[in-house]
Order: structure tokens, then C-alpha cells, then sequence
């Protein structure tokens, strides 16, 4: 019910500055501020439609990590909640800072109030901090909350599938150890069911990941065209000066989100890269024992089960392996500085 308030609040605010303002500057400039309200809404629609699909996934994950008998370190856990709550709270206070004099409180405090002055002289800077902490909490607590939930997953899946593969590679080096059909089996079975948790997981959570991380290549973009460190369009800086503190945040906090998902999901793809690499060094070794038995049934199950490394993606668009930060980085230095030489 509060997400549909708030969503209320965010399009009568859009249609209030229509009013306000001229056509051009309010399609341009109020909507492209609102895409993080706008992201914020979609994440929470897209959470909500699939709660029965998160509940089955966070159910499966908790039964591999209960057969693998391993656990999610409650560092984890501890760090997640502190920065669920802080990245709110310190994106409200960044862009409280600017606001010191009551005039300039009592102005803003207006716009968001849809013109209407309803509040206290001397009261309007209060205000507008606690609107400041109602509209991030909205925008970032549910959005921190998937990142943190995924990361965490992802962790705990590459753990997983790391110590599996590191128990084969033993055995594989391990010259007195004899690999036959039955261990080969046992091995490919165990990553199997690691793959069914990441088929699920991929298959629930690349959609709200999708919206995570273009909201956060977004941010990325408008921080380096606000801040213009190539100084194409110093008068725009200029009058964006007292905002530097809030754009720097949203900057930081996009590049800080989109690495945790990119090196998270990146590491689930080199495990499982290494699973793929000892599963084929244990069939090398079968095939060299020359037992008939064993090469026929191994290799006619490895048919059956053969499967490339796994690699997490966000809703088929963004495919998070190692070779995305740079190709990521690259455009959005590229299209940063397209959009600076438009507004040039």
C-alpha cells in the first residue's frame, strides 16, 4: 500500500511540474531524475510477483548449502543489514547538505508539497531532511536489499561449487586415487544439483537484477555528464555546484553496486568454470585406464549431462563474466561524452 502512495506521489509530482514548468525541461529533466523512483517502482512489482519463486529459491539454496554442510558466514549476513540500512541514510544526509539556509528549504519543501505551503517558518530545512530519508528509503532499501541478497548467493554458490571442484581436483592429482564410473557419477551428479540452484536462480532473479544494474549504469552516466570532469560545459557545472555532494553518491554508489553484482556473478561463472575443467580431466583419465566399462558408461553419461560452465546474466542482456568491466567502463565513458557534446 505504500508503494502505491508513493508511486501516486511520483506522478503527481511529474504532472505538478508540467504545470510549473515548460513542457521541453519537464520531459527532459523530471523523468530523467525520477528513473530511480521509476526503477525503485519496477523492482518492487517484479519482487512482489515473483515472492513464491524467491521463497522456492532461498529454500533450495538453504538444502544444497545443508548437503554440502556449509554454512553463510554471519559476517555476511551482519554486513548486508548494516549496508541495507546505511546507503539510505547517507544518500538523505548527502543530499540534505546543501539545503543550510531556511529560504532555500522553504522552496524545495514547496515543490514537493506540489506548490502548497504548509509548513512552519524555521521548520522547512527539518522537513525536507525527513522527505529526503522517506524518498531514498523507498528508492534504495528494497533495490540494497536484492544487491545484498544476490551477492550472497552468488558467494555462497561459487563456494560451493569451488570446494566441490578443489575434492576432484585432489583426487585427480592424487596418483593412488583410483576415478571410475561410480566417482566420475557421484562428481557430475553433486555439480548437477549445484546447476539446477544457479538454472533457478538465473531464472527468478535476472529481471530485478537487469533493473539494478541499468538504473545503476544510468547513475554512472549522469554523475560523469554533472560533475563534466573535461569541463565541456562549465556553466552547467557551475549551477550543479551545490548538488556535488548527492551526485557524487548516486555516482559512487551505482559503480560500487554494479561491481559487487559484476564480480559476484563473474566468480559463480569461474567456478564453475573450474568444475567443467576437472570433470574433464577425471573423463581423460578414465579414457587413459582403457577399462571398456568404465569409458562406455562414463562417456555415454557425460553425454547425457554435459553442460557449458554456467554464466549468470541480467535478463539475457548483460552476460557477467570478467571481459564485461572493461566493455561496461568503455561505454560509459563513450556515451558520457556524446551526451556532453549535445548539451555542449
Amino acid at each position: 500500500m505504500c508503494w502505491i502512495i508513493y508511486i501516486f506521489y511520483i506522478i503527481g509530482s511529474i504532472v505538478t511540474g508540467d504545470i510549473l514548468e515548460s513542457v521541453s525541461r519537464s520531459v527532459n529533466g523530471k523523468v530523467a531524475r525520477r528513473s530511480l523512483d521509476i526503477s525503485a517502482f519496477f523492482i518492487w512489482r517484479v519482487m512482489t510477483i515473483r515472492k513464491k519463486q524467491v521463497s522456492h529459491l532461498l529454500h533450495d539454496v538453504e538444502n544444497l548449502i545443508s548437503n554440502k554442510n556449509k554454512g553463510i558466514p554471519k559476517l555476511w549476513i551482519i554486513t548486508g543489514i548494516i549496508i541495507t540500512i546505511v546507503i539510505p541514510l547517507a544518500s538523505s544526509m548527502c543530499l540534505a547538505i546543501p539545503f543550510r539556509d531556511e529560504r532555500d528549504c522553504r522552496i524545495f519543501v514547496k515543490h514537493h508539497s506540489f506548490g502548497f505551503d504548509l509548513v512552519n517558518e524555521g521548520s522547512n530545512c527539518d522537513v525536507l531532511l525527513i522527505e529526503f530519508l522517506i524518498r531514498q528509503l523507498f528508492v534504495y532499501t528494497l533495490r540494497t536489499a536484492v544487491t545484498v541478497v544476490y551477492v550472497i548467493i552468488c558467494c555462497t554458490l561459487r563456494n560451493i561449487l569451488n570446494t566441490h571442484s578443489e575434492l576432484g581436483a585432489k583426487r585427480v592429482t592424487n596418483p593412488n586415487a583410483e576415478i571410475d564410473y561410480a566417482y566420475f557419477k557421484s562428481y557430475m551428479q553433486k555439480q548437477d544439483s549445484v546447476l539446477s540452484v544457479l538454472k533457478s536462480f538465473e531464472k527468478t532473479m535476472s529481471l530485478p537484477i537487469f533493473l539494478i544494474v541499468s538504473s545503476d549504469f544510468m547513475a554512472i552516466i549522469y554523475g560523469v555528464v554533472k560533475l563534466d570532469p573535461l569541463n565541456n560545459i562549465p556553466e552547467h557545472k557551475l549551477s550543479m555546484k551545490r548538488f556535488i555532494p548527492g551526485i557524487i553518491f548516486i555516482s559512487l554508489r551505482g559503480v560500487a553496486s554494479f561491481l559487487s553484482i559484476s564480480f559476484a556473478a563473474s566468480e559463480v561463472h569461474e567456478a564453475s568454470k573450474n568444475a567443467t575443467d576437472v570433470e574433464k580431466a577425471m573423463l581423460k583419465q578414465i579414457l587413459i585406464s582403457r577399462e571398456k566399462a568404465n569409458i562406455q558408461k562414463a562417456v555415454s553419461f557425460k553425454i547425457l549431462h554435459s553442460s557449458p560452465p554456467f554464466i549468470l546474466s541480467a535478463w539475457g542482456i548483460f552476460r557477467f563474466t570478467k571481459s564485461l568491466f572493461l566493455s561496461v567502463f568503455g561505454n560509459v565513458l563513450t556515451y558520457s561524452l556524446l551526451i556532453m557534446q549535445i548539451l555542449k
